[in-house]
């Protein structure tokens, strides 16, 4: 009996030790904060008499940097470079754009099968009962659009677009960058456009005096630019708005009409 007890006792402490292990590593994920910050520049001085889209191509640059865990993972956004996006695990590059093109060439053979078969098809059917097959499409989505609509201008439905939009500019708030800047010279080659913009910058400026710094250049086209923004947010936010609307009477009664449009399509 006694070696019996002392087996339970260490499961017991084995499944506490497991237990508190899985809640930590569940804080660690929800309350370390996931760190970001970019940069965008078009370094083009020069005035131009034609919108110069191939120089703002050759003169642009975009360098953006996610990290997490104090840079245990990180992604990275670089234009130009070897690779639009790199994600690094411990500093070690996981090839994340060569499993992206992989994805991508599988779902392209997809695509292209699918669509030989819809042409076999086509062949095999006349124009009479193409027409009708469209018809009958058309009359579903038209039926399931108004039935979105029925049930999310209901009294329930609004209700639940209330509470979802009052929660989801919070998500938003929290993802707010908490620094950002705008500044450069912008030029249209067009004294109407330049006044509306001009006008436009002016009425922004009360509000983010200390983010914009944009000059306009009246006579000819001309981009230079440069943009910055860092900041922080934690996935508890996003959980701790989300999780009382899954309980929420209302919107689990609007999710469960809504779920019923695949039916109507079908």
């Amino acid at each position: 009996m006694a070696v019996f007890l002392t087996i339970l006792k260490w499961v017991g402490i084995i499944l506490l030790v497991l237990l508190a292990l899985i809640l930590v590593i569940l804080l660690i994920v929800l309350l370390v904060p996931i760190k970001y910050n970019a940069r965008a520049a078009v370094e083009d001085p020069e005035r131009h008499e034609e919108f110069p889209f191939a120089v703002l191509r050759e003169k642009s640059e975009v360098n953006a940097l996610i990290s997490w865990l104090f840079g245990a993972v990180k992604i990275l956004v670089a234009f130009p470079g070897d690779e639009l996006i790199a994600m690094k695990v411990f500093g070690k590059d996981i090839g994340l754009m060569d499993r992206l093109k992989k994805d991508e060439t599988g779902e392209k053979e997809e695509e292209e099968a699918a669509e030989e078969k819809e042409e076999e098809e086509k062949e095999e059917t006349s124009l009479e009962k193409r027409l009708e097959v469209l018809a009958a499409k058309a009359e579903k989505i038209i039926n399931a659009v108004d039935y979105v609509h029925r049930v999310l201008t209901g009294s329930c439905g609004r209700r639940a677009f209330r509470k979802v939009s009052r929660r989801l500019l919070n998500i938003l708030d929290s993802l707010m960058p908490d620094h950002w800047k705008i500044r450069g010279n912008v030029g249209l080659n067009d004294p109407c456009l330049n006044g509306r913009f001009s006008g436009f910058t002016s009425i922004l400026m009360p509000f983010m005096d200390e983010h914009l710094g944009i000059d306009t250049e009246w006579d000819l086209y001309r981009c230079d630019m440069e943009a910055e923004m860092d900041g922080k947010f934690r996935l508890i936010t996003p959980l701790k708005e989300t999780v009382p609307l899954v309980f929420d009477k209302d919107c689990r009664k609007v999710l469960k009409k809504l779920r019923k449009v695949k039916s109507k399509l079908q």
